[in-house]
This record gives structure tokens, C-alpha cells and sequence, in this order.
């Protein structure tokens, strides 16, 4: 499974509501679910984030394809210059580990990047989907475990979504208070690029 992100930092009154709309174009015209996230609590205020999942790439450039030749998608894109603050970033993943268990309503989504190491790429994958799995049997939270295709090379990312702020702060106590995990995390994550300007955490929220 492909997981395909378009980012964007939006201002003025009715940049959500532009962002809104012309996500729920793209998902008609592509006949794909598309989700609109807004960075909340974290570095980046202003950033919103379009996803798509895909199972294939072929799916991907399919749907591209309709878009680029939709008029009012062109419209809409046009219309986006007054809202968006600098470029515009596309990125690309691919998940080694779609999670498992149910993740009911989703509303909040903590995101976790990091870079393999250098030489490291096969360890740093095995322990990202190990760290995923011990994370779900501590959190009892679907975590998934992607690989960037696009962007930094030997990016790596965790996923693991929420029904609120609260839901989250629950999951992460029980994180710290697992003396398992912490040992496991300490051990394997020397495996990927020790910079702290690298490895970065980020709430997204969901919006409607």
C-alpha cells in the first residue's frame, strides 16, 4: 500500500474552507477517499496535509491523469495561490506494516520520521516494524510502519491514529510506563540517524 501526502501552509479566513473544497473535488473526480489534516501542537503551524492511499502506483498516475485535464480541479488549484504560504511538498511512502487491530474513528493522527542510518537500511526496517508491533501490544493502538519513496532517502516513518487528544495522552503514558518498550526502543533505534533535527514528531487533526 502507497500512501500519497500533498502539504501546504495555508492563511487567511478562508483557506480551510478552500483546502476543504477542493479535497472533495479530487475525491470525486479520483473516486478515492481524500483527508484533510491540520498540524496542531507541533512545529509547523499552518500546515495542512491532503492524503490518499493507493495499492498500487499505477492507480496513483491513473487518477492523476483525470485530474490534470478536470477544469475545475484546475480552477480550484488556481484559486489556491492567495491561501498557500510558500510551496507546495508531494511526498510518497510505501507501508511495510499496515497495523493491525481496529482503529476506530480517527480523528487525531501522531506521526513519528526518522532516517535510517547510513549502512543500517535492513536493521533500521526490521526494527521499525518490531517497534510498531511492540508499540501496538503496549498501546493497544494500530501502528504502521512506512518507508519513504520519495523525499529524504532511507526515511522512515510510524502512523498510529486516535479518537481524541485524550485517547493519545493515554497512549503515550502507557508507552513511558512500559519498561519493555524502552529498553527495545533504546536498543533499536541506533540503527537510524541520531540528529534531532531529523527525527521529528507531529499531531495532525482531522478536519471534516
Amino acid at each position: 500500500m502507497y500512501l500519497f501526502t500533498r502539504q501546504a501552509r495555508i492563511v487567511g479566513p478562508d483557506a480551510v474552507k478552500w483546502a476543504s473544497t477542493i479535497r472533495d473535488h479530487v475525491a470525486k473526480v479520483t473516486e478515492s477517499e481524500i483527508q484533510l489534516w491540520a498540524t496542531t501542537l507541533s512545529p509547523g503551524f499552518g500546515k495542512v496535509t491532503w492524503t490518499s492511499s493507493w495499492d498500487d502506483l499505477g492507480s496513483l498516475e491513473t487518477s492523476f491523469a483525470k485530474l490534470v485535464v478536470d477544469a475545475k480541479y484546475l480552477a480550484l488549484a488556481a484559486e489556491g495561490g492567495p491561501f498557500i504560504n510558500g510551496g507546495v511538498d508531494d511526498m510518497l511512502y510505501q507501508s511495510l506494516y499496515d497495523g493491525s487491530g481496529e482503529s476506530g474513528s480517527v480523528q487525531l493522527v501522531s506521526s513519528i520520521q526518522a532516517v535510517c542510518a547510513t549502512g543500517q537500511i535492513a536493521m533500521a526496517l526490521a526494527n521499525g516494524v518490531e517497534i510498531a508491533r511492540r508499540a501496538e501490544s503496549a498501546t493497544g493502538r494500530p501502528t504502521m510502519f512506512l518507508t519513504n519513496v520519495t523525499g529524504n532517502y532511507g526515511g522512515v516513518g510510524w502512523l498510529s491514529g486516535y479518537e481524541s487528544l485524550a485517547a493519545f495522552e493515554e497512549a503515550n503514558a502507557k508507552l513511558n510506563a512500559d519498561a519493555d518498550w524502552l529498553t527495545f526502543v533504546d536498543g533499536a533505534t541506533t540503527c537510524y540517524a541520531q540528529d534531532v533535527g531529523v527525527t521529528q514528531s507531529t499531531l495532525h487533526v482531522l478536519i471534516p
